[in-house]
């Protein structure tokens, strides 16, 4: 293990969730629980597309996530609770108006985004909401997108899954990166002994 690394236990996760408030408040908290359901990069998520997650007439099974710098494309399974948070996300879409056509971002923002003039949500968006959410919820250590992420791969490991199986989940380059994140003595030995205590179902993984 190289280095330290946070995850949310069922309180802790609950609590992040149900701090979300005002006009955005349930795309923020459909938010949350696809990133738990997902363990997605940031920039993987800010980046998916209707097309990515729906066929025009239901939510799909599976993402599938373009791989970077030659890397193949990976599969990632959307369990019940990731796509219930996509069917909610695309209701709140339609509510304000918003377009659902294939190429239209999945996350919105009221603002545009600078880069394309689009209203994509930005992953700076995304931090800043997690951060004020911690602050919420009272959460006394430093919690970002990435400690989704981590929470996700305890789950994964909680569940019964492998390092391999973890490391195709996260699109990890190397079984190296994985195991040093999340091997014995990391956040593996924690899913052991928090098996019954993760987040949310896992029936995905």
């Amino acid at each position: 293990m190289k280095k330290s690394i946070s995850t949310l236990n069922t309180e802790q996760a609950s609590a992040l969730i149900h701090s979300t408030w005002g006009f955005a408040q349930e795309r923020d908290r459909q938010m949350l629980t696809f990133l738990l359901h997902t363990g997605l990069k940031i920039n993987e998520f800010v980046n998916l597309n209707i097309a990515d997650v729906f066929t025009g007439k239901r939510v799909k099974m599976n993402l599938v996530i373009p791989g970077a710098r030659g890397k193949p494309a990976r599969k990632v399974p959307m369990d019940r609770d990731a796509r219930e948070a996509v069917a909610v996300i695309l209701d709140y879409n339609r509510s304000q108006g918003y377009s659902l056509e294939a190429t239209d971002p999945l996350v919105v923002s009221r603002q545009r985004n600078k880069k394309d003039g689009s209203y994509r949500i930005t992953a700076r968006q995304v931090q800043r909401i997690v951060k004020t959410l911690r602050e919420d919820a009272a959460l006394g250590f430093k919690t970002t997108p990435q400690t989704l992420r981590h929470t996700f791969a305890r789950t994964v490991l909680g569940r019964g899954g492998d390092l391999r199986t973890l490391q195709r989940l996260l699109g990890h380059r190397s079984i190296k990166t994985t195991r040093d994140l999340y091997g014995i003595g990391g956040v593996a030995e924690q899913a052991m002994e928090a098996a019954v205590d993760a987040p949310a179902e896992q029936s995905g993984a």
